[in-house]
């Protein structure tokens, strides 16, 4: 018996129940992109490096101190009001005191006289949420970048150690059924276990549900 869903990939859409011959051909594919792993690392630092300068273009454009609205400075103006990003690198965390939850009292008769003065100034707040919103953004994707530019320096050790250890779970019987051994382990011809639902009981599992030596006629159970 063949596996007849179980894809040995790419793609590789299995995760901690694959047989023998997924892993190799998964195995095979690492290997020949873990030399990759140096440029990709490069690559992200350098994204990194190019956004803290268009960072720092953002924050000195809105940051700058504004200059009189009226006069002949007006032409020096950059940003109306100076603004600052919000962004936080720090995570949140409770202080010494510990944290619960309050009510959220969010009245509405002050609600609804905030509304008509916010409407009344849509334009100015419109540009501050909008100037803040891209100083924060573009901090946050510096983040996300050097994170992975930091993924792939470990990954340059760790892609090893962990397929070392996936390859120390199949000699241990417990994984048996998860991490099938689909060249060595086998039953009458075919994989011992399935690694896809949608191919059909191997002779091992009918035979397990089933109140029948091997190679006896098959007594299935009843559907529970």
């Amino acid at each position: 018996m063949a596996y007849k869903y179980a894809y040995s990939g790419p793609p590789f859409n299995f995760l901690g129940h694959f047989s023998k011959t997924q892993w190799d051909a998964f195995q095979k594919w690492v290997s020949t992109h873990t030399g990759n792993f140096p440029d990709v690392q490069f690559h992200y630092q350098m994204r990194a490096a190019q956004m803290r300068k268009t960072a720092g273009l953002l924050e000195k454009f809105y940051g700058s101190t504004p200059a009189p609205l009226a006069g002949p400075s007006a032409a020096a103006l950059t940003n109306d009001e100076a603004l600052t990003p919000t962004f936080l690198k720090d995570v949140w965390k409770p202080g010494p005191n510990g944290w619960f939850g309050y009510t959220f009292r969010n009245d509405h008769l002050p609600m609804v006289a905030m509304s008509g003065i916010k409407d009344y100034l849509k334009e100015p707040l419109q540009r501050q949420d909008d100037g803040v919103f891209q100083m924060n953004y573009i901090r946050s994707r510096i983040e996300k970048t050097e994170d992975s530019a930091q993924k792939m320096n470990e990954a340059q050790v760790g892609v090893q150690a962990l397929l070392t250890k996936i390859n120390g779970y199949f000699s241990k019987p417990e994984y048996q059924a998860a991490l099938v051994d689909d060249q060595s382990d086998t039953y009458s011809g075919g994989p011992r276990f399935r690694v896809n639902q949608l191919d059909a009981p191997t002779q091992w599992e009918l035979e397990q549900r089933s109140r029948t030596t091997s190679g006896g006629p098959l007594l299935k159970e009843p559907s529970q």
